[in-house]
């Protein structure tokens, strides 16, 4: 049975701490991010106050808790550590010790193995009794085992079930490349396959991270923004995007003969050290931020949506071009609150509902902004995302999820026809799903290239200078099921979160505030809410 490890710490560029906020600095609530690992030390009080609980699987003569406060001093401190990385969110977070992962290495003492099976009993009595509470559990760990592209392995369908038993995210880091010379980019042939993902990262319903690089190396290695020569790819089983986001875990030439690392806690003060692991404390304390800011606490579903939503590629802050997310997921997730917030020339609609199958949801006028709206054209720039936790079945393989949201998009336009001169209307899609061609219609070829039967898929549309004819808009969502799973006493209503955003590229039109017009005098509607953020008071 394959063996749960983190990846062993190699610190260099050991530095004092400097000053940091400790929790006494802050009034209010903050959020909370569970540290799945080896622990958490408690020896450096300004840490320690950022500690809300701690638990313990692990016998003492076998604790090494270098990993877990690694780990912990992301969470707590990304961006004070790391002053010059970009995109690292600056909200105060704290942290939940669950040390479960024995010491692995021979110089720190006696070391243990830790099998799946014991992970996860001890995962499911912390879920027990924490799950309520704490939403976001980071397991920045892994195994030796490359994810097949033909099925799920039985640990991410474990992770799977107990996501959904207990409603809480967990953010998994992608696994680590570590047999020289590392991966260059882009990738080589041989190391397309070798370089993919380890388990657990392809948990569907788990949040999967990759690493991309914080400094640029001119020869023999990535250059800045793209994925460290460290970091696995995907894609998924399936063919699902694996990993899902990515963010700064360091970097290094393909030889290792130069390092960059990113900065923690390292004993009584910090050091630089690199990998996935690293790279997914950033994305956790982003998620942590969502589900503490929108009242009431959003599902798994939603939260995932709103982090995905606005991620984008960070070589350019586009989209992720197609080929490339296989390396890149949907991008860095933008720091909180720029996720939460619309500008004066865009708008973002939220959609969380259930879907049965058979049945569809459709928005047959949508309120398009009239700003957008001139000379019979529309104009705009539209991104929808669309995430939903897919029913599941083990014993279907590659087939895994059985359940699809669809989404479409787009403007009626009248055809008169050349024999009769009769009108008639057809619908128009205009926010194609990405990495599209629809002149392919073979399920095989929707599975990998549309992404169908995946749990998150992103849609883009531009507009153009020259604009899209069209009478009015029109939004369908419906679901798809295989495996005859709608015949099944058991099944449920899927529940999905869709959400839109429409804007002007031009920056100039009031979208925002037609599109509040709009909705709120003609439907039911209410605006997100989102907390007060907790405030910072330095002390003298």
């Amino acid at each position: 049975m394959p063996l749960i490890r983190t990846l062993r710490p190699k610190m260099f560029n050991p530095k004092a701490l400097p000053k940091v906020l400790t929790r006494e600095d802050v009034a209010g609530d903050v959020p909370v991010v569970v540290v799945v690992d080896s622990g958490i030390t408690d020896q450096i009080p300004e840490l320690e106050s950022w500690i809300v609980g701690r638990e313990s699987t692990v016998a003492p003569e076998y604790r090494n808790s270098d990993h877990g406060t690694f780990v912990a001093g992301l969470i707590c401190w990304g961006n004070e550590l790391n002053p010059t990385v970009s995109s690292i969110d600056s909200n105060p977070c704290a942290a939940f010790d669950l040390q479960v992962i024995p010491n692995d290495d021979p110089s720190k003492g006696d070391t243990e193995s830790l099998r799946e099976q014991e992970f996860l009993i001890s995962l499911d009595t912390a879920l027990q009794e924490h799950a309520n509470e704490f939403k976001v559990w980071n397991l920045s760990l892994g195994t030796d085992t490359i994810c097949s592209l033909d099925e799920f392995s039985e640990f991410a369908e474990e992770l799977d079930n107990l996501q959904e038993k207990y409603q809480v995210s967990f953010v998994i880091s992608a696994g680590n490349f570590s047999n020289p010379p590392l991966l260059d980019y882009p990738r080589s042939k041989a190391h397309l396959e070798t370089g993919r993902i380890t388990t657990p990262a392809d948990s569907v319903l788990g949040i999967a991270v990759g690493s991309v690089s914080h400094v640029d190396y001119k020869k023999r290695g990535p250059k800045e923004h793209q994925p460290s020569a460290f970091s696995r790819h995907g894609a998924g089983p399936n063919f699902v995007i694996k990993p899902d986001l990515v963010h700064y875990g360091g970097a290094c030439s393909i030889d290792g003969s130069h390092i960059s690392g990113i900065r923690s806690v390292n004993g009584a003060g910090s050091a630089e050290n690199l990998g996935t692991s690293f790279a997914t404390p950033l994305v956790s304390r982003a998620l942590a931020q969502i589900y503490h800011q929108i009242t009431p606490t959003p599902k798994p579903v939603l939260a995932r949506a709103l982090l995905t939503h606005h991620a984008r590629d960070p070589r350019t802050q586009q989209r992720v071009p197609d080929g490339e997310e296989n390396f890149f997921g949907f991008g860095l997730p933008a720091p909180v609150p720029h996720c939460l917030e619309c500008t004066p020339y865009t708008s973002t609609l939220v959609f969380d509902d259930v879907l049965r199958p058979g049945y569809f949801l459709e928005w047959n006028d949508f309120p398009y902004p009239t700003a957008l709206h001139r000379d019979g054209r529309y104009f705009g720039e539209i991104w929808m995302t669309v995430a939903f936790a897919p029913a599941r079945g083990a014993r279907w393989g590659s087939e895994y999820c059985e359940t699809h949201i669809d989404a479409h998009f787009g403007v009626y336009r009248e055809r008169v026809s050349r024999e009769t001169g009769e009108v008639t209307r057809v619908f128009a899609g205009l926010v194609p799903p990405e990495h599209k061609n629809p002149g392919v219609l073979y399920e095989s070829y929707q599975v990998e290239k549309l992404r169908k039967w995946a749990p998150v898929r992103s849609y883009y549309g531009n507009l153009g200078k020259s604009g899209e004819r069209g009478t009015r808009w029109r939004l369908m969502v419906r679901l798809l099921t295989r495996h005859g799973i709608e015949e099944e006493d058991a099944f449920k209503p899927q529940p999905f979160s869709l959400i839109i955003t429409i804007s002007d590229p031009d920056k100039k039109a009031p979208v925002y505030d037609e599109m509040a017009r709009s909705v709120l005098h003609r439907f039911q509607s209410q605006n997100l809410a989102v907390r007060t953020v907790a405030r910072i008071q330095r002390r003298s």
